[in-house]
């Protein structure tokens, strides 16, 4: 249904952009952990993704 209503031609072309969008908000966040552990947490890397998600240290 979702494929139908984005217009995509199959489930793989909405997979595919779906799939690419969550693996970058994963690594985004596996960075922003990786900053805050080298104590530079405030570092900004120009990506916007899920700013302001709390990471405990």
């Amino acid at each position: 249904m979702i494929t139908e209503v984005l217009g995509h031609s199959s489930i793989r072309v909405t997979m595919d952009i779906y799939t690419f969008v969550r693996l970058d908000s994963q690594r985004s966040a596996f960075d922003r952990v990786g900053d805050a552990l080298r104590g530079d947490g405030n570092a900004s890397d120009g990506d916007d993704g899920a700013a302001g998600v709390p990471a405990a240290v």
